[in-house]
């Protein structure tokens, strides 16, 4: 993805390998011929037919440019300059603790930078080990001109490992009960939430970026940072 900060892909594909694939469905630009009454229609040829609509003709150009720049760094150097940021953030996010013990970060995932990318999820805990919401970390971010992604995990399976969700709780707790609120659900599993934080380092994040963000992080210092006027959680 290039663009800023995105907004065009490019998707290489050899020739051999466009012939063989199949869309089950069409969209605008994507057809030679269409008919209603015939029911059929004829889909255009090689990588037209799985681009739907205009052409971000205006970003275009980011996809070449990008590509030549990520080619004159090289990915080796863009990977290790992203672990060593990624891992330095790591043991400075656990190392943190509440002047009783209690560690500031409750980490998801690995500890270390084996089998895992740039992206670190994480929560803020109180010094009694509550879960301090997401929703007000995400608040004061914004304060701090931080840009972090909140709120529910993208990966349902991965939210439910990480919080302990088990099938039988599901059914003990739910049972046929599918329609409920994101609020409601917490309040039957009994969960204080059920996001995240996540920091995303990549291409352009420089230890500037990261040390700022580590003083956002030790802001949370034994602090019981509870705000009553959040909104209720309408969607995850």
């Amino acid at each position: 993805m290039f663009g800023y900060p995105t907004g065009v892909g490019c998707l290489l594909v050899r020739k051999a390998v466009l012939a063989k694939m199949q869309r089950p469905w069409f969209a605008g630009g994507t057809v030679k011929t269409a008919t209603v009454q015939g029911d059929w229609h004829a889909m255009a040829d090689g990588a037209a037919a799985f681009e739907d609509g205009t052409i971000n003709y205006l970003h275009l150009p980011a996809v070449e440019i990008g590509l030549k720049h990520l080619l004159t760094i090289g990915m080796e150097t863009i990977h290790t300059r992203i672990v060593c940021l990624t891992g330095w953030l790591l043991d400075n996010l656990q190392s943190m603790k509440h002047r009783n013990g209690m560690p500031l970060i409750q980490l998801y995932g690995p500890r270390t930078t084996a089998l895992r990318g740039g992206t670190i999820a994480f929560n803020f805990l109180m010094p009694d080990g509550r879960i301090v919401d997401e929703r007000l970390v995400d608040r004061r971010a914004a304060r701090a001109r931080l840009s972090l992604r909140t709120g529910c995990f993208c990966n349902p399976g991965a939210g439910e490992a990480a919080f302990g969700i088990t099938k039988q709780l599901l059914r003990e707790r739910f049972g046929d009960k599918q329609n409920l609120s994101p609020d409601e659900h917490l309040i039957a599993l009994g969960l204080q939430s059920a996001g995240a934080i996540r920091v995303s380092l990549g291409l352009v994040t420089n230890v500037a970026d990261v040390s700022h963000f580590l003083q956002f992080v030790q802001s949370f210092l034994d602090t019981f940072p509870i705000v009553l006027d959040l909104p209720p959680r309408m969607y995850c």
